[in-house]
């Protein structure tokens, strides 16, 4: 195994002997190819080339670099991780602003039930109240009809008594016209005892009248 070729600056270049390769300084990562092989590989793993790099230091890296590199990786896992964090933030405020903004809204039916309740329970005390005005309005009312019936039924007992003294006094006075002559003749005892009469008819229809009165009651 004496030629290799080897891709550097987007060329292939070769053949080249190992010695070659040395004077060329390539790298460990330059791509290398020789006969026989089924692709291109990195020149370390081609064990004829390992030869070479045992004598060559790895190349040198420069700190500054890779501390800017670093840099940035971090900035930019920074720049992530605080990104992250702002949307996790972003997400609890919005989810306690909702929360917040629910809470308040539940506050607010609950209000606003506990007033419908207590009008409610308003709505029924006044109905009561004035179910019970009204109930005391007709029982006096009733009362009174009562008181008033009372009188009048008192009154027509005390008419229906003083009707029936009337109606007794006009039969004894009728007997007495019947009985005694005086000084009257006969035509006049007649037209008297005619008059008594019709008085005593006149007590008994009153009597009759204020007992129909009396039952009704």
């Amino acid at each position: 195994m004496s030629n290799f070729y080897i891709h550097k600056d987007d060329q292939q270049q070769g053949p080249f002997t190992i010695d070659e390769l040395k004077d060329l300084k390539i790298t460990r990562e330059t791509m290398v190819w020789f006969e026989g092989a089924d692709e291109w590989k990195q020149a370390i793993e081609i064990e004829d080339l390992q030869e070479i790099f045992k004598s060559i230091p790895p190349p040198l890296v420069d700190r500054k670099t890779e501390d800017v590199n670093k840099s940035i990786n971090e900035g930019k896992l920074s720049r992530k991780k605080k990104g992250l964090i702002l949307v996790v933030l972003l997400t609890l405020f919005i989810g306690g602003l909702g929360s917040y903004f629910y809470t308040i809204q539940q506050a607010k039916e609950v209000e606003m039930l506990r007033q419908i309740e207590e009008q409610k329970i308003k709505i029924q005390e006044l109905a009561k109240i004035e179910a019970e005005r009204v109930a005391e309005e007709q029982n006096k009312k009733m009362a009174e009809i009562a008181s008033q019936r009372q009188l009048e039924l008192e009154s027509l007992k005390y008419e229906y008594s003083q009707a029936i003294t009337n109606l007794r006094a006009s039969e004894i006075r009728l007997k007495e016209i019947q009985v005694f002559q005086l000084l009257r003749t006969a035509s006049e005892k007649q037209q008297q005892i005619q008059e008594q009469l019709e008085n005593i008819m006149a007590w008994e229809n009153e009597v009759e009248r204020l007992k129909k009165e009396i039952d009704k009651y």
